[in-house]
């Protein structure tokens, strides 16, 4: 009998498996719809509602606007769970909001070409311990053609 009850466990683990190697995603990397855009600056989020999939009851944004300008520092400020991590991931576009609009330089986020556009922005995420090398090192990993400027 436990050599039915593990065959039923790998044949159900399989099944889930299958299940994510098959699972297309909704943000396409390489959407033949999508435009390049050579990035000037300035990023704008427009009346921004967004929740995470797994958590639909709970919303992290709402109607949230803002413009980050070019050459302007600004700092994402706020208690633990008030969106900050949220905000940079809808700029990275791991998530695309539920209502409002992320704008690059004017244009919808969603009609860029997202592996054109992520190669020209990077995050370096504020934590205790990073990496084992120095920024330089860690980043020609990602991008072994990035120069020093």
């Amino acid at each position: 009998m436990n050599n039915y009850k593990a065959m039923v466990e790998a044949k159900v683990s399989g099944k889930h498996l299958f299940d994510v190697i098959d699972r297309q995603p909704k943000i396409q990397l390489d959407d033949p719809k999508a435009e390049k855009h050579v990035l000037d600056g300035l990023l704008e989020f427009k009346n921004v509602d967004f929740f995470y999939p797994t958590r639909p009851d709970q919303k992290v944004l709402d109607n949230f606007s803002a413009k980050f300008e070019k050459g302007k520092t600004t700092a994402i400020v706020g208690p633990s769970g008030s969106g900050k991590s949220t905000i940079i991931q809808l700029i990275e576009r791991f998530y695309d909001s539920n209502e409002g609009h992320v704008l690059v330089d004017g244009k919808d986020i969603k009609s860029i070409n997202l592996r054109d556009y992520r190669r020209q922005i990077g995050y370096v995420p504020q934590e205790p311990v990073l990496m084992n090398e120095d920024v330089r090192y860690n980043i020609k990993l990602g991008c072994p053609n990035a120069t020093d400027d």
